[in-house]
């Protein structure tokens, strides 16, 4: 298993979680214990080029060029 776009993903490409409004929604328990150890990180956004995108000025409330990305907390080997 690993963590793509805010998706728990198997090794064939399909989604077994996905994380929605700030929490996981899966049917597995085993992959909620997978998940226990993200975190949610602030990345710049990109579009689907790989560009950056800049924030929009006519929406002074929403910054469009920061996004979150939830990614798997690497622990160091003992």
């Amino acid at each position: 298993m690993k963590i793509e776009d805010n998706k728990v993903v198997d090794q064939y490409g399909a989604v077994l979680a996905e994380y929605i409004r700030g929490e996981w929604h899966t049917k597995d328990p085993a992959v909620l214990e997978f998940v226990k150890g993200s975190e949610e990180v602030k990345v710049r956004a990109r579009n689907e080029k790989g560009h950056y995108v800049k924030d929009d000025p006519s929406t002074p409330d929403v910054n469009e060029a920061w996004t979150t990305k939830v990614v798997k907390k690497v622990s160091g080997k003992s």
